[in-house]
């Protein structure tokens, strides 16, 4: 019977690391780091299991997929925009645009707010920089649609390497594997 309880007892802490594992990485979207927060409680759940259910070469690879991450994410946003012909003003426009449309949008509506806010000012911001360089609406407005295109495809890349990283943690540390 104890071995049924020991049993049940991981598939029951395993199950909520899962769900909180998953909530962290969806909390990207909300301009949060969470894939960070998500290879915290890899950290804290292989400590717990005296760092023998997944492993230091397990959180390494986890860490290297979240700079992978990052990286990406910090090209997207700016080389992408970049190379659709926005100059310095519209990439600085998208990126402060992006964190105060975020911030705006958290107070108007959280969580969703903050992801609507953040495409929003990344757009909004870009094709202010743009219009504010060159006086003229239609490229800014172009500019500002590959600035959004950019932050969507910046954070899908980063979500879904987070994601990557976090499944396999969980797989990795599976009870009775």
């Amino acid at each position: 019977m104890s071995e049924l309880g020991g049993s049940i007892l991981a598939w029951t802490g395993w199950s909520l690391w899962c769900l909180l594992s998953c909530a962290a990485c969806f909390s990207i979207f909300l301009s949060l780091p969470g894939g960070w927060i998500a290879l915290g409680l890899a950290v804290l759940y292989d400590l717990m299991h005296g760092f023998d259910a997944i492993g230091w070469k397990g959180l390494g690879l986890f860490a290297g997929l979240l700079i992978v991450a990052e990286i990406i994410e910090a090209g997207l946003g700016t080389l992408y925009v970049a190379r659709k012909g926005a100059t310095r003003y519209g990439m600085i426009g998208a990126f402060v645009g992006g964190i105060a449309g975020a911030i705006f949008g958290s107070s108007v509506m959280p969580l969703v707010g903050t992801i609507l806010g953040g495409i929003a000012g990344a757009f909004a911001g870009a094709v202010a920089g743009e219009y504010w360089r060159e006086n003229k609406l239609e490229p800014s407005l172009r500019i500002g649609l590959h600035a959004t295109i950019g932050k969507v495809l910046a954070l899908s890349a980063k979500f879904a390497l987070a994601i990557a990283g976090a499944v396999l943690m969980l797989w990795l540390a599976l009870p009775n594997r």
